[in-house]
């Protein structure tokens, strides 16, 4: 009895799974069906859509390049993109109104116009400009190496010239390489002078004739945190002549002669009391251990080691300041979504006012400025008609 009812039991699961799978199989899976359709036509009504972006492009763009400041000036003409503001009640990428208005305006001025990149492009640009300075940098030190082996007294001496290189003042405060820097020069100075200079060891206790130092000047930089340069120099031959470390900022006792004594925590006693406000910004300020976007210049300088005085100098710009190119703009060209609601019952209407500006950016006078209209109403339950 008990086997038969097993039986029965078996046999119906096994009419269910058949017809799992026949009703599986005989099933058709959905199928999304798309279809291209006219730009302007708008497939889901509602808000702001191609049809307005369209219009407004339309609209504007012949405004502006039939104005006296475009038609008249000499091209090209730049114009910087200012981000649109929304002040509707809609979510619009506001992106799309100035994308599709700044393509219509190059595809119809012949090449007049001028545009700024505010896109992703930002960081290959930067590599870019990156690698142009570092091979502006070896073309200026071949410069700079020539501008020294023509000094007078290197030139036309009978003897050759001793110089000794000091490291270059106020790197912390530009983030540079500025060993590599002073390296490199020093290298193309004794490649071409042909034995006319001679340079001592670094931080040797050989007497030089001059010493080849500099100072980093930043833009913008607060000067509160710049050390003197005469006083650095005298500092430096002291230490030159006791064979103590010349690396200004290392904080552990250090000194180049095996032979010197006096080993000296560089960054303490009467350097550190004489100018505290070095030590303390270098030891709590974040800032100053980020790289500064600022202009960066190096200036060269040969000191006459009996008096400490500059025989010789010059400026030349390491790295400049990486801007987005804006400042160039002639014009600014900006915009706003407005929109007023009102709702009354189930039926809801919007107004829609799309402005454009032309900005002189010195004057701050609106030079041009038209505006698209439009006006839309909904019923609850229903879209927009």
């Amino acid at each position: 009895m008990k086997k038969r009812s097993a039986q029965r039991m078996f046999g119906w699961f096994g009419i269910i799974f058949f017809s799992g799978i026949v009703f599986v199989g005989c099933s058709s899976p959905k199928v999304s069906q798309q279809s291209r359709v006219q730009l302007d036509e708008e497939v889901v009504p509602g808000g702001l859509g191609s049809e307005d972006i369209r219009s407004v492009a339309a609209q504007m763009c012949p405004a502006i390049l039939s104005l006296p400041e475009i038609t008249q000036a000499r091209p090209p003409v730049r114009i910087a993109v200012s981000p649109m503001k929304n002040s509707s009640r809609f979510i619009v990428d506001m992106n799309l109104f100035m994308k599709k208005l700044r393509l219509d305006m190059n595809r119809y001025s012949e090449g007049k116009l001028r545009f700024f990149s505010q896109n992703n492009a930002a960081a290959t640009r930067q590599e870019i400009l990156k690698n142009r300075r570092e091979e502006q940098v070896q073309k200026t030190l071949d410069a700079l190496a020539d501008s020294i082996l023509n000094i007078p007294f290197i030139k036309e001496g009978t003897q050759p010239v001793t110089l000794s290189v000091l490291p270059v003042l106020n790197a912390n405060f530009v983030k540079l390489n500025a060993d590599s820097i002073t390296a490199m020069l020093r290298s193309k100075v004794a490649e071409k002078s042909n034995g006319r200079v001679l340079f001592t060891m670094p931080g040797s206790e050989g007497k030089a004739d001059y010493y080849l130092t500099g100072q980093f000047i930043a833009d913008t930089i607060k000067q509160e945190g710049m050390v003197n340069l005469a006083d650095y120099i005298q500092m430096m031959d002291e230490r030159i002549k006791k064979g103590e470390s010349l690396d200004l900022y290392d904080e552990s006792p250090a000194s180049v002669g095996e032979n010197s004594g006096n080993q000296l925590n560089i960054i303490s006693g009467e350097w550190r009391q004489r100018y505290p406000s070095l030590f303390n910004q270098l030891q709590i300020s974040s800032s100053l251990r980020v790289e500064p976007n600022v202009t960066k210049r190096l200036n060269v300088m040969l000191v006459r080691a009996s008096d400490k005085v500059s025989v010789w100098e010059k400026m030349f710009t390491v790295e400049k300041k990486i801007s987005s190119g804006v400042e160039h703009a002639d014009y600014l060209l900006s915009g706003e979504i407005s929109g007023l609601s009102k709702r009354a019952g189930g039926t809801e209407s919007d107004y829609i006012l799309i402005t454009m500006q032309l900005i002189d950016p010195e004057t701050n006078e609106v030079l041009w400025e038209d505006g698209y209209e439009v006006k839309r109403k909904s019923e609850s339950g229903t879209v927009y008609q």
